[in-house]
């Protein structure tokens, strides 16, 4: 197949894939069933498509691809307001996963150190914790633990990058929509009473979309951890050349 050709259609595979899982985004109630503690949150599904964007394709395919989600699932299922919100998440998880994906562990410490202080930081501001913000609470503690395990697993089993990659990128756009909404809607207090919370679950909810991309990376026979790409016929080819033009 013609090389140009391939990349195109693989671009607008992402691109439906990101609409589609975009669609069930709206579909899983997650809000309701956190008890309405954290509105608004999801599970970012259509999020996970960047994160293939960023190892499958180079980084102006991977600006087009979050682009193109936006503007597309705000015409579809959103408004102009949303689409703002899913730029500037969009725009800043990009950013962060292209920063870390060759060093993946780091961004798993950092996001362990973050919700670590994120979970201090919800029991500190929101006690006495009760229902479900006491599971917020246990949950986010428990993200935090699993990004300083995998922080120190990745150095082991660089197959396991693309989670560190993952987590990175979800709580970074989670941190991105609330800064735009404090800038908007004037809202500081956002910082200390919502965004440990997101934090946290973005942290967990990262890992495990993290954890399903490795599977399907492997299935694929692409290795991030180590910055290759494996054909089916056992040749390889460095990171960001597709084995089929060689």
């Amino acid at each position: 197949m013609n090389p140009t050709a391939k990349r195109v259609a693989q671009f607008g595979i992402l691109v439906a894939l990101s609409l589609v899982l975009g669609f069930f985004d709206r579909a899983i109630p997650l809000s309701a069933v956190l008890g309405g503690a954290v509105p608004g949150v999801k599970l970012g599904l259509a999020n996970t498509v960047l994160l293939y964007g960023v190892y499958l394709l180079d980084w102006k395919s991977c600006v087009l691809l979050m682009g193109a989600k936006v503007v597309l699932s705000g015409f579809l299922f959103g408004s102009m307001s949303a689409m703002m919100y899913s730029l500037a998440g969009g725009a800043l998880s990009l950013a962060v996963m292209l920063a870390v994906r060759r060093n993946p562990s780091r961004g798993a410490l950092g996001i362990g150190i973050l919700s670590a202080l994120s979970t201090g930081a919800l029991i500190w501001f929101r006690r006495p914790l009760q229902g479900t913000l006491l599971w917020c609470a246990i949950l986010m503690g428990l993200a935090s633990v699993g990004a300083l395990i995998l922080w120190r697993a990745i150095a082991k089993h660089p197959e396991l990058s693309v989670i560190g990659t993952s987590l990175t990128g979800a709580v970074a756009h989670n941190v991105g929509q609330v800064l735009v909404a404090v800038a908007v809607l004037r809202t500081p207090q956002l910082l200390v009473t919502y965004l440990p919370v997101l934090v946290g679950i973005g942290a967990a909810v990262g890992g495990m979309t993290g954890l399903i991309a490795q599977r399907v990376f492997t299935a694929m026979r692409v290795m991030p951890g180590m910055n290759m790409k494996e054909t089916r016929k056992g040749k390889e080819a460095p990171d960001g050349q597709d084995p089929g033009d060689r």
